[in-house]
């Protein structure tokens, strides 16, 4: 997709909308108190977070207790139900759903822990390619960390691990409120080195963590059975590799369109031959090279 930072720093802002309220937790650390206007802002704001959107699950990786957050973690809700022993029919159900019209495409477009290691890979380095069975393990971390032990334990494991947490909330709420600083323990010190893991493979490999998130596992679930998928004009490929080396989990389409490791972020797409349609559309005859080739004969 051309572009695709330009969606992923609005869907950013969209998961964080409530900025007036996060400025409000500054200048209550700083000892700043509000008045007038920026008062009234910041108060409507916080209340309109509260009431309403804070309860809706957000289409990505984006903590709820993140200080500008606008909605809650769809990780951190369905495993706050299997912690009491419950259904998470609506969490769980309303990612699926998503799932089944686009696939994994909120991880690539969407996702503002995917967007930050996106721009880590930027950074001038070595690169590193991991192997492709680390593609399948978070089906393991969501049967397991995000299941099993979430059920048995009735703490939520993956919540208590995910880098994005301590990234997006952690750290600020320490930061806004020093008095929680007695309050850690091993806990943080072992979240810490994960989002220092996290971060630093971030600049030498594609997207790390998306090869472990469990809610990754719940989008891509749908990658197979999505109305729309990747189609591959797979008679004119001659496996040219473009799609790999601009692929962000560094897959090869033509293999696989519908693999559930692929995050549907649509960079494959600057080929002609692939596209992103209803499964029902048939393939257009502009897109076939042997017919654009035999046309300017």
């Amino acid at each position: 997709m051309k572009n695709r930072w330009i969606v992923q720093f609005f869907a950013w802002l969209g998961m964080n909308y409530n900025f007036p309220g996060f400025i409000g937790r500054i200048l209550e650390r700083l000892g700043i108190t509000p008045q007038g206007g920026l008062a009234a802002i910041i108060e409507k704001s916080n209340n309109l977070v509260e009431l309403t959107t804070k309860s809706m699950c957000v289409p990505g990786l984006n903590c709820y207790s993140c200080p500008s957050a606008g909605g809650a973690c769809p990780m951190g809700s369905i495993q706050h139900f299997i912690a009491l022993k419950q259904v998470p029919w609506f969490a769980a159900g309303s990612m699926l759903a998503i799932s089944a019209v686009i696939g994994r495409m909120p991880c690539g477009i969407l996702c503002p822990f995917g967007w930050l290691q996106d721009l880590l890979y930027k950074i001038r380095s070595f690169k590193l390619e991991l192997p492709a069975w680390t593609h399948h393990l978070k089906f393991g971390f969501l049967v397991i960390v995000a299941g099993v032990i979430v059920f048995l334990t009735g703490q939520t494991w993956f919540c208590k691990l995910c880098p994005a947490g301590i990234f997006g909330a952690g750290i600020p709420q320490i930061l806004l409120n020093p008095q929680l600083v007695r309050l850690l323990g091993w806990l943080f010190v072992a979240k810490l080195a994960i989002l220092a893991v996290t971060l630093s493979l971030s600049v030498f490999t594609k997207r790390p963590f998306c090869r472990i998130c469990a809610l990754g596992a719940v989008f891509s679930l749908g990658n197979h059975v999505s109305f729309l998928k990747l189609r591959v004009d797979k008679a004119n490929c001659n496996q040219c590799d473009m799609c790999y080396r601009v692929c962000p989990m560094g897959i090869r389409p033509y293999l696989n369109p519908q693999s559930t490791a692929c995050i549907r972020c649509l960079e494959c797409t600057r080929c002609e031959l692939i596209d992103f349609v209803p499964a029902f559309k048939m393939p257009a005859p502009g897109k076939n090279v042997l017919n654009r080739i035999s046309s300017n004969v």
